[in-house]
């Protein structure tokens, strides 16, 4: 699981540099608004991960104990 977290495809790793780029030209404000709005995302795609997460687990109970589902 290391691995997973601590690597990128090399198509992330050029999206990355070209991130750091960009952000280097930025002025102090533009760079404080920028992580600003980076945490609020970081913040929706946790809330988008457990949502998906919960209803897995949710799916995979309902099929291990027959229930079924309502639609």
């Amino acid at each position: 699981m290391d691995r997973l977290e601590n690597s990128l495809s090399m198509e992330q790793e050029l999206s990355h540099r070209i991130f750091g780029d960009r952000v280097a030209q930025l002025n102090r404000e533009e760079a404080q608004e920028l992580l600003i709005q980076m945490h609020q995302q970081m913040l929706y795609k946790d809330n988008i991960y457990k949502a998906l997460i919960l209803n897995q687990e949710k799916d995979i109970v309902d099929m291990l104990f027959g229930a079924k589902k309502h639609s």
